[in-house]
């Protein structure tokens, strides 16, 4: 069968032998696809890791994980892309996307177009285009829309018929007659929305010609076509593929900078727990070492090398830790450490440092006043809490240190005392009695066990 035959042929409506061909997503556009879903799957598996302990006894730092994370995220991501495309999950769909994929990844469509029986035909029909599982004939698309988010709407008059301007007025006329307010709306429908981005520039003006050579007079809008006549820039494809690049080189930046965190996560809290609790500190004592505070010095000290010597190339550990609250956290968790070392002066110097970094760490205020308090530096404490208590009138855990640095005083413990109610008055419990009655404001405070600690030695444990 001709050529000639076989449009013939279309033109009356009969079956032709039909070819297909699959139109595929840009490189770029599925490194962007897959990347998209593995960095929540990168998320999902790090956070494993740090809601268990279970890497503790690893003959080898954690961090040297983070490339064996990052492919298994990219590997899970590409599992969770084929499953929104498959076929399955599109049947599954089928009420509310009408055969429509939920992505696509692999496959951007298929193409059926007219083949002469001599080059191997898959078939008969007409032909068509075919997303996912909903198949569009091509003579069928009436009109092309580009839309502001760049999705291409395939719509059709197949049903309600194209007015044109003669009979649109005689409609118009016709429903005046009958006393309706104009001429019925005649809006081609919507068959099926693709996000045609995910071609190139080259491939999209291909499809564009593909359903013009089936319906010469398809309408296009402006915005696409104003993308047909834009000129196709040599290396644009290179470009785009570059920018999918360097999102793939953050996922491993990235997942270096978050296991290299992890990594001195551990490392602090294993030289805690070996001072705290030498006989619990299996996983991080060594054959032949010399002795948990030993041990404890050298995880502080690698702890310390990981957090002050990243990695050069590493962009994203300098925006993640090297500034802001994530250094002010770090130096916090490293305060903490010199202070079990035994090292409480060095342990002050690094928490005011971090303060520095984060002024507002409520926490971290409180521990600087608590250490202050139990070396001796009463003045210097009761500025810290007053420098709370500005910005929080209505918490009582402040109040109840300052009362505590006081107590060898008893009119200005009084004092104190009444002060401090008075502002709680004011700022949480209100007047009393009350009106309607059990309608009394709760004072609600958070209490962490260092506090009840600190509390304990300055109210129970004083000398008679």
């Amino acid at each position: 069968m001709s050529s000639e035959d076989a449009q013939l042929k279309m033109d009356e409506g009969a079956p032709v032998p039909l070819g297909s061909r699959t139109v595929l997503p840009s490189i770029s556009h599925r490194i962007y696809t897959l990347i998209g879903f593995a960095w929540p799957s990168f998320g999902f598996l790090f956070l494993i890791l740090m809601c268990n302990n279970a890497w503790f006894a690893l003959s080898f730092p954690v961090q040297w994980l983070f490339p064996l994370v990052c492919l298994s995220a990219l590997l899970l991501g590409h599992l969770i892309a084929m499953w929104l495309e498959s076929g399955a999950t599109t049947r599954a769909l089928d009420y509310f996307r009408r055969g429509m994929p939920l992505i696509f990844y692999r496959r951007f469509a298929v193409v059926q177009e007219v083949k002469s029986t001599e080059e191997g035909s898959v078939g008969y029909g007409r032909p068509a285009i075919i997303f996912g599982g909903r198949r569009i004939l091509l003579e069928a698309v009436d009109e092309l829309y580009l839309t502001f988010l760049g999705l291409l709407e395939l719509k059709s008059y197949g049903t309600a018929g194209r007015l044109t301007a003669s009979r649109a007025s005689a409609a118009a006329g016709v429903a005046g007659a009958a006393g309706a307010a104009g001429a019925p709306l005649n809006r081609a429908d919507l068959l099926a929305r693709v996000p045609v981005g995910a071609l190139s520039l080259l491939e999209q003006k291909q499809l564009i010609e593909l359903f013009r050579a089936h319906k010469s007079d398809i309408v296009v809008n402006d915005r696409l076509d104003a993308r047909l006549k834009s000129p196709i820039v040599k290396g644009q494809a290179v470009v785009s593929a570059f920018g999918a690049v360097i999102l793939l080189y953050a996922l491993f930046d990235v997942g270096y900078a978050t296991f290299t965190w992890l990594e001195m996560l551990r490392d602090y809290y294993g030289s805690q727990l070996c001072m705290q609790h030498p006989n619990k500190a299996e996983p991080f004592l060594k054959a032949g070492d010399k002795g948990a505070k030993v041990r404890a010095v050298e995880l502080y000290e690698h702890a310390e090398d990981l957090r002050t010597h990243p990695s050069p190339m590493s962009w994203a550990y300098r925006a993640l830790f090297a500034n802001g609250n994530s250094a002010a956290q770090l130096l916090a968790i490293k305060a903490e450490t010199l202070y079990w070392l035994e090292k409480p002066d060095e342990a002050i110097e690094v928490l005011q440092s971090a303060i520095a970094l984060k002024p507002t760490g409520y926490k971290i205020h409180l521990h600087l006043a608590r250490w202050l308090a139990e070396r001796g530096r009463q003045k210097e404490a009761r500025a810290i809490l007053d420098t709370i208590l500005e910005k929080h009138k209505d918490v009582l855990l402040p109040r109840l240190y300052n009362q505590t640095l006081v107590l060898n005083d008893s009119t200005a413990s009084e004092e104190l005392y009444k002060k401090n109610m008075a502002e709680l008055d004011e700022e949480v419990f209100g007047e009393e009695p009350v009106w309607p009655p059990g309608n009394e404001h709760p004072l609600m405070e958070m209490f962490r066990r260092d506090d009840l600690e600190f509390l304990k030695k300055a109210f129970f444990a004083r000398p008679k």
